[in-house]
């Protein structure tokens, strides 16, 4: 198990017209997807691709989302998703994501990730996966 002092992966989001609701704002149910479209990046910017997780024949599956809404967001607003891993086990890692609008936040969530093979059966963190994550926690969470 490790903890990370803080990398922070950023992905940029635009709110498109489809995701609001009746009031105008951004349906709930839409910063789970930012959320999802964010780990995605991460990962990818880390190297790791869906091509990856199906040659080591494990896939993260989402076991937990603990989200606070903060603040509407509308139309046209530009979002900044900041990811960070605060910890990694054998076979989960623990997430926390904040959604930004001109540096202040409009949602956060805590997100625990377990890793499970093609049979669906929970599998040990691919080795590639976990060693990119002690070399950032042994540089201390910054080798942005």
């Amino acid at each position: 198990m490790a903890n990370t002092p803080g990398k922070v992966y950023r992905t940029e989001i635009e709110v498109r017209g489809y995701e609001l609701d009746s009031f105008g704002h951004v349906n709930h149910a839409n910063y789970l997807n930012y959320l999802e479209f964010a780990r995605w990046q991460m990962l990818g910017e880390e190297g790791v691709t869906l091509k990856k997780f199906q040659e080591w024949d494990r896939f993260p599956v989402i076991a937990a989302v603990e989200i606070k809404y903060l603040k509407p967001t509308f139309m046209g607003d530009r979002l900044v998703v900041e990811t960070s891993l605060r910890e990694y086990r054998r076979s989960s890692m623990h997430l926390e994501q904040r959604i930004m609008k001109n540096d202040q936040e409009v949602a956060v969530a805590k997100i625990r990730s377990v890793i499970v093979s093609g049979e669906g059966r929970p599998a040990e963190l691919p080795e590639a996966l976990a060693k990119r994550w002690r070399e950032i926690v042994a540089a201390g969470g910054t080798d942005e």
